[in-house]
């Protein structure tokens, strides 16, 4: 006689399969997905709130409370309605969206609507799939990372991906303007789970850490480091988004190019989040000459204020609120044509501010340069000597072991 096949128990939030009761109330208990069906003290996951509150009257002798795996906050107006019954969860005194299944794959569905078109990418920047195959004529620093860069890997049914994730990394400056990996967050669109936040070790020499944005410095670094908690370099990190996701997931984000490059990463199913609200403002036929920046589309759109605790930017807050951002777009378009025209409007008699920066007057020298980062509206200037204003009095070269360091670090070739 056959034997029969053991039952099959599944998260209904990250659809995850497990093969007993106890390991999925273990497994709800854990990521606090339904955790407000599950009895810690039995281990027991229950079908309702109700069965639960009636198990622990008669077991426990109390009623029934709702536990949450996040610190329970009054709502505030920077929650976002989405479609049906959405659960909020809370990240630094933010309340962000957490889908139930059904919104799930609506939501699925105006993702991959929403997606860019290869022609878009490409002018704003994004190297493509077909860009591995042909040459073609680049900057010389793009030639290098396109030698370098990897297609995410095709479909495979045997081995299922995210449908949808949500991406942001940090970034620091090395030789010749271009820019290296410190920093990256990972989380899965629907459920809001955070799937990867870690440093990532630099595998060329720093120049320039850009502290006063991330806030991530040399010592910081050099700890991690030494307690083992970094990832080895941007290609452990490639390694860590391909076991995430595959040619088929949406990846969600702002200004998503820096990231993919830095990562050395083609993928063309994108939701930008700063193409959304600029091709939103745009007229018809008329690409849009602005970019608004996360921290502007955080308040212009939900309300919602980022980075107000220290001005710096988190890797894992950003990703959280490009998300939102993203869910907000798709859920409500009436309201972000409403924001559109009226962008459309005070756009070209704003300008962008600029710090108040002003240098004793000197006979005639070489301007301070400016660099830019993702936020079209802040700006982070560079000492011509080559010391960063924002540099720790504890350098890099002064806490790396020379003796363990690649004596060459991987060619950028």
């Amino acid at each position: 006689m056959a034997k029969s096949q053991s039952k099959q128990y599944c998260c209904e939030v990250c659809s995850t399969f497990v093969t007993s009761s106890i390991k999925l109330a273990k497994h709800c208990i854990k990521t606090g997905h339904q955790v407000d069906q599950c009895c810690k003290q039995c281990v027991r996951r229950f079908d309702s709130k109700g069965a639960l509150s009636q198990h622990k009257l008669d077991k426990h002798g109390k009623p029934g409370k709702v536990v949450s795996a996040h610190p329970q906050r009054q709502p505030n107006n920077n929650t976002t309605e989405i479609l049906g019954g959405a659960k909020p969860y809370s990240f630094q005194d933010q309340n962000y969206t957490r889908l139930v299944s059904p919104d799930a794959n609506l939501v699925h569905h105006f993702l991959a609507l929403n997606c860019h078109p290869n022609e878009r990418l490409k002018r704003e920047g994004y190297i493509l799939p077909d860009d591995l195959n042909k040459g073609f004529n680049t900057t010389q620093k793009n030639a290098n990372i396109i030698k370098q860069s990897i297609a995410t890997p095709a479909p495979n049914a045997l081995c299922p991906k995210r449908k949808a994730i949500a991406l942001d990394c940090e970034m620091a400056g090395v030789r010749g303007g271009a820019s290296e990996l410190v920093s990256i967050c990972i989380v899965d669109f629907f459920s809001g789970e955070i799937l990867l936040n870690s440093l990532v070790k630099p595998r060329q020499q720093i120049t320039d850490w850009r502290t006063k944005i991330h806030g991530i410095g040399p010592a910081k670094m050099s700890v991690v480091i030494a307690c083992k908690e970094a990832l080895d370099g941007w290609e452990t990190a490639r390694e860590e988004l391909f076991n995430l996701a595959n040619a088929d997931t949406v990846i969600v984000g702002q200004s998503l190019h820096h990231d993919l490059k830095v990562l050395r990463v083609v993928h063309a199913r994108v939701l930008d989040t700063a193409i959304l609200a600029s091709d939103a403002a745009s007229n018809p036929g008329v690409p849009s000459a602005r970019t608004w920046g996360l921290q502007s589309l955080c308040a212009d759109l939900l309300g919602l204020r980022i980075r107000h605790a220290t001005m710096k930017h988190d890797v894992v807050e950003d990703t959280m609120a490009a998300r939102e951002v993203a869910l907000w777009c798709m859920c409500y378009p009436e309201k972000l044509n409403v924001w559109a025209e009226q962008a459309r409007t005070t756009a070209p008699t704003q300008k962008v501010k600029r710090p108040n920066y002003r240098r004793k007057k000197t006979k005639k020298t070489n301007p301070m340069p400016v660099a830019r980062n993702e936020n079209r509206s802040e700006y982070h200037f560079i000492d011509p000597y080559g010391y960063d204003v924002d540099d720790e009095i504890l350098r890099w070269e002064d806490v790396v072991d020379w003796d363990t360091w690649p004596k060459s670090p991987p060619s950028s070739d």
